[in-house]
């Protein structure tokens, strides 16, 4: 088996522009997971949305909604259906590399029962510390379910082959990572939150919370390693996944 990369969708973030550093009074943008099909093991780099945000009533979901914050997900969208659509079960998944414990990045790991999540040292000791934890709203009710955990400082291998490399890129959150990815479709570097959308890249508007000097490292970094083919995939960025997705309440 050859190894292959697979971007997913999986919901979709509605938020005011200026949280995401769009301009627009509200816009909505893809969540978005990757599947590496490797000889020796699948591995995600994120996981997506919680199932259970597919009811409206989820309690989480309610409250962001209080805080002008919504997500929307189809059950054709979670990561099970992905998985199935590429003949891959979720049981069987080996590695869940987390770029960090926000619902919308480390939601899916429910559906992921016997993989090994990769996290960054820093930021699974954040996601347990109370005032960084509410700081950065890392919520153990969606990342703490008793998976093994492989904690990690720095650069990580994923399969010690120099294909899947996890790449530090803090800021975010205390502990946020990047993954480096090699393979016959060329060369990826998956962002994560490390920057939102391409236009970040020029106005360097990251969210308030987050450390704005480590961003802006981080991100310098991630372009440093650039190469003439290297695909720079960001975090939430509509233009890089097509088709325009529906704000809650309207129709296509």
């Amino acid at each position: 088996m050859t190894f292959r990369l697979f971007g997913c969708v999986c919901g979709q973030f509605h938020s005011p522009g200026a949280g995401m550093g769009m301009a627009g009074e509200r816009v909505s943008v893809p969540i978005p997971f990757y599947v590496l099909e490797h000889p020796d093991g699948v591995a995600l780099f994120d996981c997506g949305l919680p199932t259970a945000m597919c009811d409206r009533s989820e309690s989480y979901l309610k409250a962001l909604q209080t805080q002008d914050l919504d997500v929307t997900l189809t059950p054709e969208e979670t990561l099970t259906s992905h998985l199935q659509r590429l003949d891959i079960d979720p049981a069987k998944v080996r590695f869940a590399v987390l770029s960090h414990l926000h619902f919308d990045h480390a939601g899916g790991l429910r559906e992921l029962p016997n993989a090994t999540v990769v996290v960054q040292r820093r930021e699974w000791e954040a996601g347990f510390d109370r005032e960084a934890s509410q700081h950065y709203g890392l919520r153990k009710r969606y990342f703490d379910l008793g998976h093994a955990v492989e904690l990690v400082d720095g650069e990580h291998d994923l399969f010690g082959d120099g294909s899947a490399v996890c790449i530090p890129s803090f800021g975010h959150t205390p502990g946020h990572q990047s993954l480096r990815v090699r393979s016959r479709q060329g060369d990826h570097i998956l962002v994560g939150d490390a920057c939102y959308h391409c236009g970040v890249v020029e106005s360097r508007q990251f969210p308030e919370y987050s450390d704005q000097v480590a961003m802006n490292r981080a991100l310098d970094a991630l372009l440093a390693l650039r190469e003439e083919r290297t695909v720079m995939v960001f975090g939430h960025d509509p233009d890089q996944w097509g088709a325009r997705p529906v704000l809650p309440g309207t129709r296509a």
